[in-house]
């Protein structure tokens, strides 16, 4: 398996709730069904119209991907938006941006920062916000792509961007189609069929449970578990005439 660590423990959980064994070239970012479960139980009422949780100034990679988001808040942001940077870095004197700004109010979870059992942790806070919202600012991290583009499709919001690459993480995830919205739009409206085609598509290709994969993988393992044993050559009957005469090649 490849990929970055939480990406390899969801795929090895997905696999492991299923009961099928994982393959060693998956390249397609897969959810655990319990994680998704859980999103799936929470509200889908949408109390905020953007939102943003997350680590700003974690290392130089990250911020120089996300620092989009910092005139975008200024333009957009009300007090129907939710703001939390959840980074130490970030909140060393920091100040408000306003009222929709819960930075210094409430602590935050940054994965980055966990390894081992909490590549697992649920951040009900972050999921709940996503969820009440309409739309997702969702900047790359310290690669091209970040796990709240793939979040905000099953928390039923629209992500936004700032370019077409944070939409996807290889070439094959490119074609997949989601819907969002690039900064530099004219408006953001919420439209209740984007956000099922992207719940669809989402469940579709990054999940075990309604994806192809799970049946391909059940097939690899079926066809290991199988010894085909050719036939072996008997080389007398190799060179042995038939009744018309002519030799068998």
């Amino acid at each position: 398996m490849i990929g970055p660590p939480k990406f390899r423990y969801w795929y090895r959980e997905a696999c492991r709730e299923l009961g099928i064994k994982p393959i060693q070239n998956q390249r397609q970012l897969i959810f655990p069904k319990s994680f998704y479960e859980n999103i799936e139980k929470l509200s889908k009422e949408k109390l905020y119209d953007f939102v943003f949780i997350g680590s700003l100034k974690v290392d130089n990679a990250t911020f120089k991907n996300r620092k989009w988001i910092l005139p975008f808040i200024t333009k957009y942001f009300n007090e129907n938006s939710y703001l939390q940077f959840t980074d130490k870095n970030t909140k060393k004197n920091y100040d408000s941006k306003g009222v929709y700004d819960y930075t210094l109010i409430k602590p935050g979870f940054v994965p980055k920062q966990n390894f081992g059992r909490k590549l697992n942790y649920f951040d009900e806070n972050y999921f709940k916000k996503m969820c009440n919202s309409k739309f997702c600012l969702c900047p790359a991290g310290d690669v091209h792509w970040s796990y709240r583009f793939f979040e905000s499709l099953i928390c039923k919001t629209i992500p936004i961007v700032d370019k077409e690459c944070e939409t996807y993480i290889n070439l094959c995830e490119k074609e997949f189609g989601y819907k969002y919205y690039l900064t530099s739009s004219p408006e953001f409206v919420y439209r209740e069929d984007w956000v099922e085609y992207n719940y669809n598509l989402f469940m579709k290709h990054h999940t075990l449970v309604y994806t192809d994969i799970s049946n391909l993988q059940k097939s690899l393992i079926s066809q290991k578990s199988t010894i085909i044993k050719k036939p072996k050559r008997n080389l007398k009957n190799m060179f042995k005439p038939k009744n018309n005469g002519f030799m068998i090649h």
